[in-house]
């Protein structure tokens, strides 16, 4: 184990964390601006998604948008956390070896599971399936929320990618991340379940940041239009305060399910397209937002899960992960 994490901590290492990026979609530099001529200590930004239902494009915004954040120097690590349901490793064209399932049944080491993805983002795939019940886990998932500690502490974004659904595994992961992001689509029964999703997130002990994504728009007022919906009425009616992410949407678009039927990421098979341009906004904004200050900071996303498993396993839970 011990060697498997130098080389990792090695090969991120490598890569650093560039000072300046260039603006992709207007083809200028962009440097972020909170500070200059300074050394900023490193804070990692963890973000999970979710849904209220599936076919969002979930899977598909932050593979992309991992890809489009390691364009900008950061060092990304993604977790495909929607067991049973997982499509990460698809999406992009790998075919691991492990998977998240064989590292919680203890048929391998999280550092064997993990693959290097486009872009050099680095990649836990999820679970296709479930082999193994929550029952016979054991202390799987603590041993993996520590070497995951490790492994955060060598990347400037954790992504979570937690499928739809508003079971007892989404809310722990939510709990323990800096910010939940919500992505819906314009359809009505979208939006409904977006709702749900943002109530089960507010009633949380210690909620996080709560924002939201428009998937799919077909033009920015049909995206602006939802986004006013999503955030008036959670406002309103569940007292929760959501904010957009960056721009707050990416664009339908034709190229999407050709990339999809390619295995191939969008933003790298068709670079100027509109839905890569909306991504690339998206990681603007999350690399412009990412040092908060230092007081506002929360444990670490798997130290925080690990803690939540421990408290959930004495309490007679199933576990974050279900």
């Amino acid at each position: 184990m011990s060697d498997q994490a130098d080389k990792l901590r090695e090969l991120v290492g490598a890569r650093g964390a560039a000072a300046t990026f260039t603006d992709l979609a207007e083809d200028k530099p962009v440097t972020p601006t909170l500070t200059e001529n300074c050394v900023l200590p490193r804070t990692t930004r963890s973000l999970i998604f979710s849904s209220g239902k599936g076919g969002v494009g979930t899977s598909n915004l932050v593979l992309n948008l991992a890809i489009a954040l390691g364009e900008m120097g950061q060092r990304v690590v993604v977790v495909d956390a929607d067991i049973g349901l997982a499509n990460l490793d698809l999406l992009c064209g790998l075919t691991p070896q492990y998977d998240l399932g064989d590292v919680l049944a203890g048929r391998c080491s999280l550092f064997d599971a993990l693959v290097m993805g486009p872009g050099d983002i680095q990649i836990i795939p999820g679970a296709h399936a479930i082999r193994t019940g929550a029952e016979e886990l054991g202390e799987g998932p603590a041993r993996l929320a520590a070497e995951l500690s490790e492994l955060e502490a060598e990347a400037d974004f954790v992504l979570v990618d937690a499928g739809s659904g508003l079971g007892p595994g989404v809310a722990m992961l939510a709990a323990a991340a800096d910010q939940a992001v919500i992505v819906s689509t314009p359809e009505p029964t979208s939006i409904a379940d977006a709702h749900a999703a943002i109530s089960r997130f507010r009633r949380l002990a210690v909620p996080p940041r709560l924002r939201v994504v428009v998937n799919q728009a077909a033009s920015a007022a049909e995206a602006t239009d939802v986004l006013g919906q999503l955030v008036a009425s959670s406002r309103q009616f569940l007292g929760a305060v959501v904010s957009p992410m960056g721009t707050g949407w990416v664009r339908a678009d034709s190229r999407v399910p050709l990339a999809v039927r390619a295995r191939r990421p969008f933003v790298t098979a068709f670079l100027t397209t509109a839905a890569s341009r909306g991504v690339r906004r998206l990681a603007r904004a999350l690399v412009r937002e990412r040092h908060p200050l230092a007081r506002n900071r929360r444990t670490g996303f798997f130290a925080a899960l690990a803690a939540r498993w421990a408290l959930s396993r004495r309490a007679g839970g199933s576990g974050p992960i279900a």
